[in-house]
């Protein structure tokens, strides 16, 4: 298993290994002096003495894992080898260019999956005039109902349902690679449940390759979109907190448990805080049975 001149010349002419093709790219690899690759192939050694030109055995070994050769390929003949060079080098590069295929296309289809979570969240937020003139009608009429209807009428306002439930627009602008959910699911609204958890598991399964060729576009967008569901699903916990609250605190009013009814609204206040943008259905509803409390205890 020798390597002699006319080997090493057409393993460095191959392309094998597109950071060797030189002697002096192969020496820098080898931790060697270029002038010792020379020395290789002299017909005596340093001393004088007749030498094979090949290249030392303590060093085949290493050249083999750096062009990933097989050993057996050395007792081919020149020519032999010589095809069997470049055609594992045209193979490799036909490999790297389907890789390099497949990387443009995600990045394309990265680009046209490309959320527009800051457009969808805007659009929610316009108008905040309207909302303000909205929102003081609102808690005027708390005020009045709260003063004019006695204590003990304790049939809804309005719908339950009407006022609890705000209107939610749904995002649908993501690929269906995490599903797609065309039934209605008053448990899970906007599927946002399944899709964030279908996400998360894609997340996962993308973090276990690291080495991967999923493009930065890719990755961002995924990110992106995964924290847009959780963010979703935060809210949404919160609000069905203080619809919890809510009616806790109505069904200790049912039975005549003030202080306790009393606190559950107030926890439902409190949560009112930490929604992203006012709710005035769930204000107003608050408002008007924490009146009717206030009442009750003087």
């Amino acid at each position: 298993m020798k390597i002699d001149r006319n080997k090493l010349n057409t393993l460095l002419r191959s392309g094998l290994n597109p950071e060797i093709k030189t002697r002096k790219q192969l020496a820098a690899h080898l931790s060697l002096d270029p002038t010792s690759l020379t020395r290789w192939f002299a017909s005596r050694d340093r001393l004088g003495n007749p030498r094979y030109p090949v290249v030392p055995d303590r060093h085949v070994t290493k050249i083999l894992q750096l062009f990933k050769l097989d050993p057996k390929s050395l007792a081919l003949n020149d020519e032999e080898f010589r095809h069997y060079c470049f055609e594992n080098s045209l193979t490799k590069s036909n490999h790297q260019s389907d890789l390099e295929q497949k990387k443009r296309l995600r990045q394309e289809y990265a680009l046209q999956r490309k959320l527009k979570i800051t457009d969808y969240s805007s659009n929610k937020s316009k108008k905040p005039l309207p909302m303000l003139f909205s929102l003081v009608l609102l808690f005027v009429a708390a005020w009045y109902l709260a003063h004019h209807f006695h204590f003990n009428n304790l049939k809804a306002i309005t719908s339950e349902n009407h006022i609890t439930t705000p209107n939610l627009h749904c995002w649908t602008g993501y690929s269906p690679s995490l599903g797609v959910f065309a039934e209605e699911d008053k448990a899970d609204p906007c599927h946002y449940g399944k899709l964030f958890h279908n996400a998360l598991m894609q997340l996962k399964a993308e973090n276990k390759q690291l080495n991967s060729s999923l493009s930065k576009t890719e990755l961002s967008g995924n990110q992106a979109y995964i924290t847009f569901l959780f963010k979703q699903l935060e809210y949404r916990r919160i609000r069905d907190s203080i619809t919890l609250n809510i009616e806790l605190g109505k069904n200790e009013m049912h039975r005549s448990n003030y202080q306790a009814a009393q606190s559950y609204f107030h926890n439902a206040s409190q949560m009112l805080t930490a929604l992203p943008e006012p709710n005035p259905q769930m204000s107003t509803e608050i408002s008007i049975y924490a009146a009717k409390i206030a009442n009750a205890l003087h």
